[in-house]
């Protein structure tokens, strides 16, 4: 599983800390082992909902982080 975290008004995201939060609250299986970060907005169709196809197409995941 992956997360795809858009910065909001140009700060950073520290990518240990989400991690941790997300061990703190969700059980094992579902903390993301996969983490990208999204300068601009995510692509949606003409009625605003996420085409998350062409999300997992455009993204670079990179080495697991767990």
């Amino acid at each position: 599983m992956g997360a795809v975290l858009v910065p909001i008004g140009g700060q950073d995201i520290d990518i240990a800390q989400v991690i941790a939060h997300c061990q703190e609250r969700l059980a094992d299986f579902k903390v993301p082992q996969f983490i990208a970060i999204v300068p601009g907005p995510l692509p949606r169709n003409a009625g605003g909902k996420l085409l998350k196809a062409r999300l997992r197409d455009d993204v670079q995941w990179g080495p697991p982080l767990r």
